[in-house]
């Protein structure tokens, strides 16, 4: 998950980046940020790699608006947050398909909410992946992928309709696979949650077949996501 940060103020970035990382941790997911205090600067060639964009209205002499027009020219997926006190841009902030606002100071609660939200946008992502010793490019829906597992140099990348060996890194599969039902339960392995048909302290069983083990320190924060899971359905 790669996440672009832009505000004027290094105290609003820090909680962003702080509260963020938080979230995304307890749910076993990677993050990459990327953060400016001067909107000059943000408007670089990286624009169109973000999943995730917090953005303040006003960053020195550049527009939080302006820097939103030129992320989504170069990728409409991007799911923008604006961070502000300020009402008077709001109309043109929404012309850009804006995903959520958020006000100074920062409100935990709404913008766990908003990520969660936003999440669920980018579930619906396509993944694209190298097939092992070939040139092969293979496309699959995240919500296809049943669990991923590093094998040495390779990853396999068990599927709905297969099974394929990968040359992609499990960090690859960490940056790809952000959809909240994906979880990392073991340094081997990434499972998607929506396909466990048992589980208990040191293991699941996925499509009443697969047994994942689940790791020492990861098993109290899975118990925890699952539950919460069970919950909200």
């Amino acid at each position: 998950m790669n996440i672009l940060i832009c505000d004027d103020e290094v105290r609003y970035i820090e909680d962003i980046e702080i509260n963020v990382k938080n979230y995304f941790n307890e749910k076993g997911q990677k993050v990459c940020f990327e953060c400016f205090t001067d909107g000059e600067k943000a408007l670089n060639d990286n624009l169109g790699q973000y999943d995730i964009a917090f953005l303040d209205i006003e960053i020195g002499e550049v527009k939080g608006t302006k820097i939103a027009e030129m992320i989504k020219a170069k990728n409409s997926h991007t799911v923008i947050f604006f961070i502000t006190a300020y009402n008077n841009y709001l109309d043109e902030a929404m012309d850009l398909n804006a995903f959520r606002f958020l006000s100074k100071p920062l409100d935990i609660k709404r913008l766990f909410a908003g990520l969660e939200k936003a999440l669920e946008l980018i579930d619906n992502t396509v993944i694209s992946f190298m097939i092992k010793d070939s040139s092969t490019v293979y496309k699959i829906s995240a919500s296809d992928i049943i669990y991923v597992e590093i094998l040495g140099r390779y990853t396999k990348v068990v599927t709905t309709d297969g099974k394929y060996m990968s040359n992609n890194s499990m960090n690859y599969w960490q940056e790809k696979l952000t959809a909240t039902y994906f979880y990392l339960v073991h340094k081997s392995f990434i499972v998607n949650t929506n396909y466990i048909t048992k589980y208990n302290s040191d293991q699941i069983v996925l499509n009443n077949k697969i047994d994942i083990p689940i790791a020492y320190r990861k098993r109290a924060p899975f118990r925890q996501y699952f539950l919460r899971k069970i919950e909200d359905r």
